[in-house]
C-alpha cells in the first residue's frame, strides 16, 4: 500500500503531495526534508529505494523534480517505479511536456491524473489510454480555448 507521493524540486520544495493515511500528521513536513535530502545525495551506483522507518522509499528524478512514493517494505519496489513512470507520462501528454510551473499551476489537475491512477493507497488504472481519456472529458473545454 502506498502511504505517500510526493513530487519535490532540487531545492527541497514539495510541489506536489498526496498522502494516503493520517500518520504522523505533525511531523510531515520534518519527514518530507529528512526523505528529500536522503534521495538527492544518492549516487548514481546506488539504488531507486530504500528502507526509511518501517517502509520503502521508492523515487525516480526527472529533470529537476524528484518523485517519491513511500510503501510498505514488503511491496514490489519495481512495480513503484512503473508506477511512476506512468505517472509522469500520463503529466507529459496532458500538459503537452510537462514543467515545474505546470504542477504549482494546476495542482487540482495533478490531483485529479493521481487520483485516476491511485485509490486510497492502491493501485487502480495503470492504462495511459484509460486515464487520460477521462483527463481530456472532464478538461476538453479548456483545451479548446
Amino acid at each position: 500500500m502506498i502511504h505517500f507521493f510526493l513530487i519535490v524540486n532540487r531545492s527541497c520544495r514539495t510541489r506536489f503531495a498526496k498522502y494516503y493515511n493520517n500518520d504522523n500528521e505533525e511531523n510531515r513536513s520534518a519527514n518530507e526534508l529528512d526523505i528529500v535530502r536522503r534521495c538527492i545525495i544518492r549516487k548514481q551506483n546506488q539504488t531507486l529505494f530504500f528502507p526509511w522507518n518501517d517502509s520503502k522509499i521508492v523515487y525516480r528524478a526527472y529533470a529537476s523534480l524528484y518523485f517519491i512514493i513511500s510503501c510498505d517494505s514488503e511491496d514490489n519496489e519495481f512495480a513503484y517505479l512503473e508506477l511512476i513512470q506512468t505517472f509522469t507520462e500520463c503529466l507529459n501528454q496532458f500538459f503537452d511536456n510537462v514543467t515545474e510551473l505546470d504542477l504549482v499551476f494546476n495542482l487540482e489537475k495533478v490531483h485529479m491524473l493521481l487520483d485516476e491512477i491511485i485509490v486510497k493507497g492502491l493501485i487502480m488504472e495503470t492504462n495511459q489510454e484509460r486515464i487520460l481519456a477521462s483527463m481530456n472529458a472532464l478538461f476538453s473545454n479548456q483545451k479548446k480555448r
